[in-house]
């Protein structure tokens, strides 16, 4: 009777030390796991700024005008854009990530298919209302020459 007893609590407790063991183990390999799938999708989403993507959009980044046809533009990049996004005014923002640096994008806004607009930046600041509301950046009668701060 005493052995059962002994044996029970012994499989009790070394249940109870494997249960605590894994629990301690499952919040750093959920962080590892975490932090791996993060990475991945960095590297899948985003440029480094030394691939050849990057120096590639960068290139054609350097060589683009206001005014210029955008579907050549896009072409020459070589790869589709981070994210693409438009607007009911007829403005198409293209995002592409790393260009100028691991934390810089490049964006190519359009209108009509016609460049309006390139530089660092992102097309959430680009596409905001205010920039379409009287007075904004792209607001009708605004000049179409504005450039970002990269050429």
């Amino acid at each position: 009777m005493m052995y059962e007893q002994w044996l029970r609590a012994g499989v009790v407790a070394g249940l109870a030390a494997v249960m605590a063991a894994l629990q301690g183990c499952t919040a750093v390999t959920a962080g590892q796991l975490a932090q791996a799938g993060y990475d991945a999708a960095k590297t899948t989403l985003t440029n480094s700024p030394d691939s050849t993507e990057a120096k590639r959009a960068r290139a054609v980044m350097n060589s683009v005008s206001v005014g210029q046809d955008v579907a050549p533009v896009l072409e020459s990049i070589g790869v589709p854009p981070k994210e693409k996004s438009g607007n009911l005014q007829g403005y198409v923002c293209y995002q592409y990530a790393g260009v100028y640096s691991a934390t810089e994008d490049a964006v190519i806004v359009a209108k009509d298919g016609k460049i309006v607009f390139f530089g660092s930046s992102a097309c959430r600041t680009e596409m905001l209302a205010a920039n379409f509301n009287a007075g904004g950046k792209y607001a009708s009668g605004a000049s179409d020459t504005k450039v970002g701060d990269r050429p």
